[in-house]
């Protein structure tokens, strides 16, 4: 019960359409590509919070306080699911971090595949995809299933 609850918190009701049906079809997600140093993902970033993704600049305020680093952050307006979404003020013109490797593990581990279950899309000329996949195990175990039986 706990973990829908956490479900519920976290994911878009999109989002959760997206994760039953991948459960139900056996499927999992799988991030290919890579980066194209475009800095969109930097241009419009929502951040979660201990209650969810945030909604509100108090919020975010109190973020900060706890965690200072996420000061780069501004708040540049809200999605279409009500999300505040954030710049960060590390993106240089050429699109790349000014600080690249003192970013936040947040950017480090971008694209996350909980992007697909909040209900968001990966930004316009990224390099990544996150794509719907069986599970090459499944395949795996047919094959050795199948031959066992010739």
């Amino acid at each position: 019960m706990t973990e829908f609850l956490r479900l519920l918190s976290t994911y878009s009701p999109l989002g959760l359409i997206r994760y039953f049906r991948i459960r139900l079809m056996g499927k999992e997600l799988l991030v290919t590509g890579s980066c194209n140093c475009c800095g969109n993902c930097c241009r419009r970033i929502n951040l979660e919070g201990a209650r969810g993704w945030m909604r509100s600049k108090k919020e975010f305020a109190d973020m900060v306080k706890d965690f200072p680093e996420y000061e780069r952050f501004v708040v540049s307006g809200k999605d279409n699911q009500g999300f505040l979404q954030f710049s960060c003020t590390w993106l240089t013109e050429n699109g790349v971090c000014r600080h690249h490797k003192n970013r936040l593990v947040l950017c480090r581990e971008f694209p996350d595949k909980s992007l697909h279950f909040c209900g968001g899309a990966l930004p316009k000329g990224c390099g990544y995809l996150i794509c719907e996949v069986r599970p090459f195990r499944k395949y795996l175990d047919e094959f050795t299933g199948s031959e066992g039986k010739q």
